[in-house]
């Protein structure tokens, strides 16, 4: 049974002053999320800061999410790495812990050629045995991965969801069309939430679900239930200049942590290197919350 749908908010990882991971504020903020509706979590993406993170505390990380959430709604782990054997590692580690899924992006910085990324996840889908998510990011991975080669990747054991983060709608609409019956497809866009949703597209890996839960939840119950374009558009219009802010302000890390702290759920510290928010971005998340209530 395939789980994942709706709104999978991709956590941030909550920080101390001293840098130590605060696991009370991360229980505050999973609970938080989980009571107003998330369908699904996904610790330790991009938004969750895992570069900063060993290897141990990516561990305990995902070992504390799951058992914080004790199987309310379904979890995703990201196991990035330009190291395959660290993926496998991630994936065993994953599905020991109780995790249904992992996310996998194409191994950043290799610039891989199309039969070397079909042949990455090729071994990924040999070595691994939980449900994968095919993360399509060009802008993390440094490559694309070709309408051609996936449709090659979807046909590969346990690849089951594919997060689609090129922000081309073509791009989007095709993959829900072609490869419907093979793969789920997952918005990885911030500003194509609705597109995506109204195109047919299964959920979305959403970083304003940190700062908007219930908003986010409604988006996608407005498309997908009960198919009112009309007021979801109204709402997307509403929650949109913060999409835009935290996909375009080049500081997407401190705006939704700083959002999230202007929430009451977060001191808004990231781990070095990553500076804080800077005066003008603040400024844009203080304008944009003084409009809207985010909830």
């Amino acid at each position: 049974m395939h789980r994942f749908h709706g709104i999978i908010a991709v956590t941030i990882t909550h920080f101390k002053e001293n840098g130590e991971i605060d696991y009370p504020a991360m229980s505050r903020h999973i609970n938080w999320l989980i009571d107003a509706g998330v369908h699904a979590l996904l610790p330790l993406g991009a938004t969750g800061e895992f570069a900063s993170l060993t290897l141990q505390e990516r561990k305990d990380v995902a070992a504390f999410v799951v058992k914080e959430v004790a199987g309310r709604v379904p979890v995703m782990v990201g196991a990035v790495s330009q190291t395959v054997s660290t993926i496998v590692d991630l994936a065993q580690h994953a599905k020991s812990i109780g995790a249904e899924a992992i996310m996998v992006l194409t191994p950043p910085a290799l610039h891989l050629s199309q039969a070397e990324i079909y042949a990455f996840y090729a071994y990924i889908a040999k070595n691994v045995d939980i449900d994968v998510m095919v993360y399509n990011n060009p802008g993390s991975a440094a490559v694309d991965i070709a309408p051609e080669t996936m449709a090659k990747i979807v046909k590969l054991p346990h690849m089951v969801y594919l997060k689609e983060s090129t922000g081309d709608m073509i791009r989007v609409t095709r993959m829900i069309d072609e490869l419907s019956e093979d793969i789920i497809t997952l918005c990885g866009c911030e500003c194509l939430a609705y597109e995506s949703f109204v195109m047919g597209a299964r959920g979305w890996i959403s970083v304003l679900a940190n700062v908007a839960p219930k908003m986010c939840v409604a988006l996608y119950d407005l498309i997908a239930n009960k198919r009112d374009l009309d007021t979801a558009r109204a709402l997307n219009r509403k929650i949109l200049p913060l999409l835009r802010h935290i996909e375009e302000s080049g500081e997407l890390w401190q705006v939704i942590k700083y959002a999230v702290h202007k929430q009451g759920l977060s001191n808004g510290i990231l781990r070095v290197p990553r500076l804080p928010i800077s005066d003008a971005a603040r400024q844009t998340v203080d304008a944009i919350m003084a409009k809207t209530a985010f909830e």
